[in-house]
């Protein structure tokens, strides 16, 4: 299996920059094409790579597909990106497979929305619509300080001579407490987060991973980097751009894909929820009991332990355990649901009869997640919404939209018939219907269903990106 050249990709593949504690998202747009080509040759030299970590800050830059027409790509090389990546998020067909309807629609949203739609009822004075979006300008600093002056430094740079637009930008706000066990990010619903990841082939991070972990989780570097092979040992499709008068020239080798999306969290209503439902559950409604339902939904307890290996109550020491299977230990769910948050994003090895096949089909639609929280977190004991929007700007990366990220949101997250259940959708992320949704706890002798679940995650905002490998920014950036 051939090495990563990791000198060309574009750092967020091999990392979130967890120690970078400030990150910005800055939403673009190409105003004055040959001069946003010209920013994109000097970003282009700025750009953390995979093989340089960065000190004090890391710079990162995507395109959407109308990014690349505004750049001057032909319509024949944009035909050499794969469907999903020119058609956008918010055709009706890719929609209903992201469950994007109700409140979570596009025309509400406050970016990436239809033309002359956004912000419809959706609670925002303006919206930045999709095709006016054309590039993702992604920032990591070690501080506020170094964040400020990187902020400046990078817009003013992109805006010079009126080269781009700055349409908005995402601030994450890390909470306060957010490393659990020093090691994992803790989202807005109070859940250790980011302890699953798959572990690229070829990286060198494979290297330090061994026995179980490393045969549950280490995957084909073809699944989140273009031009080298997959998980069914093919190479991934890699696009081409055409220069005038020249020869086509591959730009897609060393980059990837990356889904964005604006996740705004529901904490009070989470929280409410709980302590309603906890009863139905247990036939009390105590803190233990609402977090015991909590776990449940989600698939591990608040520190990140997971259900499966400690299913009656948290346990700080199993918060890294990440080396575990639904087969062997829990087929039927009794310890965690069939229908819980993990084991439906990641079923693991309890897909197919075959445990050893099961993990095999898994790994061929894993997701590298990037993304952060943003706005402050709501008081523990807060009684009433404080107007305040939070939630997750979800990052995730991949070298197939529709067979990795669109697959487990259809198939796995919003699939009502996921492991033979019936009505049910994922409790967290799912958008139930107007009456409530279902969530099904299977124990003996019969399993007892919670009903009237709220809608807890809504999209405000979302786009398809290309990540380029710094020699593609620099091919770009040489258009005529």
């Amino acid at each position: 299996m051939p090495e990563l050249e990791r000198d060309d990709v574009q750092g967020l593949v091999l990392s979130g920059y967890a120690r970078m504690h400030e990150a910005r998202y800055v939403l673009l747009e190409v105003a004055d094409p040959p001069g946003a080509r010209r920013w994109l040759g000097r970003v282009a030299d700025r750009v953390t790579t995979a093989r340089a970590p960065g000190t004090a800050h890391c710079v990162q830059v995507a395109l959407t597909s109308r990014g690349l027409t505004a750049l001057g790509v032909g319509d024949g090389d944009l035909e050499t990106f794969p469907p999903p990546f020119r058609e956008g998020m918010t055709t009706p067909y890719r929609q209903r497979v992201l469950g994007d309807v109700g409140p979570s629609a596009p025309q509400r949203w406050a970016w990436g929305s239809p033309s002359g739609s956004g912000g419809a009822d959706g609670g925002y004075r303006s919206s930045v619509p999709e095709d006016r979006l054309h590039a993702l300008l992604l920032l990591y600093g070690r501080d506020a300080d170094v964040m400020d002056e990187l902020l400046g430094t990078e817009t003013a740079q992109a805006t010079e001579r009126g080269a781009l637009r700055v349409l908005h930008v995402v601030e994450p706000e890390p909470l306060p407490g957010q490393v659990a066990n020093g090691k994992f990010g803790v989202e807005h619903f109070g859940f250790a987060d980011g302890m699953s990841q798959p572990v690229i082939r070829g990286s060198g991070q494979d290297e330090r991973l061994g026995g179980e972990e490393a045969r549950r989780h280490v995957v084909a570097p073809g699944e989140f980097v273009l031009g080298y092979p997959n998980g069914y040992g093919k190479l991934t499709p890699v696009p081409r751009i055409t220069p005038a008068g020249g020869a086509p020239v591959e730009i897609g080798r060393n980059g990837s894909y990356l889904v964005a999306r604006q996740l705004a969290q529901d904490v009070l209503g989470f929280r409410r929820f709980l302590h309603r439902a906890a009863s139905a559950l247990d036939g009390d409604a105590d803190p233990d009991a609402e977090e015991r339902l909590a776990a449940k939904l989600v698939g591990r307890w608040r520190s990140g332990a997971p259900l499966v290996r400690s299913p009656h109550r948290d346990d700080t020491d199993l918060t890294t355990d990440n080396a575990f299977g639904y087969a062997a230990v829990d087929p039927h769910g009794e310890r965690c649901p069939l229908g819980a948050h993990i084991r439906r994003a990641n079923p693991r090895d309890a897909i197919s009869p075959e445990p050893a096949r099961a993990l095999e089909i898994t790994n061929l639609h894993r997701i590298l997640r990037r993304g952060r929280v943003y706005g402050r977190g709501l008081p523990e004991h807060a009684t009433e919404d404080d107007g305040v929007e939070r939630g997750l700007f979800f990052l995730c990366v991949n070298a197939s939209i529709e067979r990795q990220f669109e697959f487990v949101q259809q198939t796995w997250l919003n699939n009502r018939k996921f492991a033979e259940l019936y009505d049910d959708q994922d409790p967290i992320m799912g958008t139930p219907p107007e009456e409530g949704g279902v969530f099904t706890v299977q124990r003996s002798p019969y399993a007892t269903r919670v009903h009237e679940l709220p809608n807890f995650v809504t999209v405000r905002g979302g786009a398809y990106f290309f990540l380029p490998g710094v020699r593609a920014l620099r091919a770009l950036a040489a258009l005529d």
